[in-house]
């Protein structure tokens, strides 16, 4: 499974480049995420987090975190795009519940979420 999803990841510069220059942006307290339309029928996730935010082992766990929130989440999401994910200093205090909740909640703004996603989500 863990060689399945590293595919489903931005890896390449050109990659990153072509969603910061096309894409659109959504906003919160924690994170930034870009998005962009990638022609295919599946979505992937890059991640980038500057050393302001904190030593390689508070990057990497904050990495994790949001990684499976995307993962939880993603059944929700449209199909063919591609995320970049920019991480800021208060990321760091961030529970694996807060970041799916922020996560949904961006995408929700982004209009990312298919309808039965929205649905169940009012149904709460």
């Amino acid at each position: 499974m863990k060689g399945q999803k590293a595919s489903l990841r931005l890896k390449k510069n050109w990659e990153f480049k072509r969603v910061y220059r096309k894409g659109r942006t959504v906003v919160s307290r924690n994170i930034v995420l870009y998005y962009c339309p990638n022609g295919k029928n599946i979505n992937r996730i890059g991640f980038s987090i500057s050393k302001k935010v904190g030593k390689s082992v508070v990057r990497n766990k904050i990495k994790r975190i949001y990684r499976e929130a995307f993962y939880k989440i993603e059944v929700n999401l449209h199909k063919g795009y591609d995320f970049i994910l920019i991480a800021r200093k208060p990321a760091v205090d961030v529970s694996f519940q807060e970041a799916c909740k922020e996560l949904f909640d961006l995408c929700r703004k982004g209009k990312l979420l298919q309808k039965k996603a929205l649905r169940q989500q009012s149904d709460r």
